[in-house]
């Protein structure tokens, strides 16, 4: 749990490193074929929002600064919560990442900007503003009807399939355990991180060791349940491992490839000024 804490510090710090893209870089290509949205904005803000459930995760497992009577107590809702939020913002920027060709990439990120269009048009309030969402999704569709459809650019996959994707793309180039980009693997750890967050019965069930104590009525006891660390701990990978895997492809998709040690080098030494140290260490 410490480690994926102090990694999501580290890859933040990486992140905030990478300026914008360089000329002949994979995102200058993609951003030509829709300059008015930019991908790389889009890509930054999906891994900057994975960041800061992971770094919220971090002040409350590995906090900078301790209290000496501070205490952190494990629940296994939060984890479960933030991990899953994390994982479907960091999935998205991998999904547009991994297309393959520029052009795909682009297909990819247009299909997610009209997605967030009809998103923002529903929780709009007023008929005015709708009115203005959906002109303004048109006007999109206007903009790229000489070189692709609207059904070519197809419907958003949802959350679900995008984290498949996005947890097999890196556990075919990344650094995931092979067992949880399983597509049913993977399944079982976001159906349960949303059924937490839902306040689903189930997942308090399957996610935590439950005693029986007490007999309350015939047949009902009262229970005592404990997080089970195993699935702490396979939720947080996932969410740590595609984060991390998504915020090098970014570096890499903007052209600082060759800079990435020097990156990487300055992140550690910001993250190891700043880490805690024992008083008897």
């Amino acid at each position: 749990m410490g480690a994926v804490a102090q990694s999501s510090r580290l890859v933040n710090d990486v992140l905030s490193q990478i300026g914008e893209p360089l000329p002949g870089s994979n995102f200058e290509w993609v951003n030509a074929h829709y300059p008015f949205e930019r991908s790389s904005d889009w890509c930054r803000e999906f891994l900057a929002a994975a960041l800061e459930h992971m770094q919220l995760w971090a002040d409350h497992v590995a906090p900078l600064r301790f209290h000496e009577e501070a205490e952190v107590i494990h629940t296994f809702r939060p984890v479960q919560t933030l991990s899953r939020a994390a994982i479907e913002a960091a999935s998205q920027a991998v999904w547009v990442m991994d297309g393959g060709t520029a052009s795909e990439c682009a297909r990819r990120h247009v299909c997610l900007v009209l997605d967030d269009l009809d998103q923002q048009r529903k929780a709009a309030q007023s008929e005015e503003r709708k009115n203005h969402l959906k002109a303004a999704r048109q006007l999109l569709l206007e903009r790229l009807q000489s070189d692709i459809s609207e059904k070519d650019i197809g419907q958003f996959p949802g959350y679900m399939n995008i984290v498949k994707e996005a947890a097999a793309t890196v556990a075919a180039k990344g650094t995931v355990d092979a067992d949880l980009a399983h597509p049913e693997v993977v399944e079982r750890l976001w159906r349960a991180s949303a059924g937490s967050a839902h306040g689903k019965r189930w997942p308090s069930l399957e996610l935590q060791f439950v005693n029986p104590e007490e007999e309350i009525s015939p047949g009902q006891f009262a229970t005592d349940r404990i997080p089970d660390p195993a699935a702490i701990t396979h939720i947080l990978n996932l969410a740590g491992s595609i984060l991390s895997y998504g915020v090098l492809r970014f570096a890499d998709y903007s052209g600082y490839t060759p800079q990435l040690g020097n990156i990487l080098a300055t992140a550690g030494e910001n993250l190891g000024a700043i880490i805690p140290r024992r008083a008897d260490a």
